[in-house]
C-alpha cells in the first residue's frame, strides 16, 4: 500500500474552511509523485478528496487506464458522474475500500490519497510500505493536521526527495521489521 498525502510546512493538510494545501493544479506534473500512476492497481480516495477535484475525469487522467478508483463516503451517491473513471466506486467505509482494492489491483499497489482520515486509516492496517508525501511552502496556522499522534511516522525513513516550485516531494519507506 502507497500512500500519497501533502502537507502545510506547519503540518496541515487542509485550512480550517477544509480546502485543501495542494491545489489540484500543483498536482499535474509534480515531481516524484507523478510516478505513482503507473505503479498502482487501484486507488482509494476520501469523499472529500474526490470532491475537492472539482471534475471527476480529472481522477481518470491521473491514473492509468482502467485503473480502479474507490471513493470513501457515508452519503450515498445516486450514480457514477459519467466524467469520472470507468472503474470508479462508491463504498462506506477504508475497511471496505481497501479490501475491494487489494482484490482489484491484482497485485499491483493499492494507492491511497486524501486527507488525515485516509491516512490514519491506511496506517492502521499495518500495511502501508510507503509514503509520498509533499510539503508545501505554505503555512496555514490552524486547519486540519495530516500526522496526529497515533500515526507511526518514526517508523518510516525518506528515501528520496525532489524540490520543485510548488513543494518538496518526499519518498518515505517503511523500515524493514516496523
Amino acid at each position: 500500500m502507497i500512500i500519497d498525502a501533502a502537507t502545510s510546512l506547519d503540518g496541515f493538510w487542509a485550512d480550517s474552511r477544509g480546502r485543501c494545501v495542494m491545489r489540484i493544479a500543483d498536482l499535474q506534473g509534480s515531481g516524484l509523485s507523478g510516478r505513482l500512476g503507473g505503479v498502482c492497481g487501484a486507488v482509494v480516495m476520501s469523499r472529500r478528496s474526490f470532491d475537492l477535484s472539482g471534475d471527476p475525469s480529472w481522477i481518470g487522467e491521473a491514473y492509468a487506464a482502467q485503473t480502479p478508483v474507490f471513493v470513501v463516503t457515508d452519503t450515498p451517491i445516486a450514480s457514477v458522474p459519467a466524467s469520472g473513471p470507468p472503474g470508479l466506486r462508491f463504498l462506506g467505509s477504508y475497511a471496505a475500500a481497501f479490501a475491494e482494492a487489494r482484490e482489484a489491483a491484482d497485485g499491483r499497489a493499492v494507492l491511497v490519497v486524501g486527507e488525515a482520515g485516509a491516512l490514519k486509516a491506511a496506517m492502521g492496517t499495518g500495511e502501508a510500505d510507503e509514503i509520498w508525501l509533499r510539503m508545501t511552502p505554505r503555512t496555514l496556522g490552524c486547519g486540519s493536521a495530516l500526522f496526529e499522534d497515533d500515526i507511526p511516522v518514526e517508523n518510516y525513513f525518506v528515501s528520496e526527495m525532489e524540490t520543485t516550485p510548488d513543494a518538496v516531494h518526499m519518498h518515505l519507506e517503511k523500515r524493514v521489521g516496523a
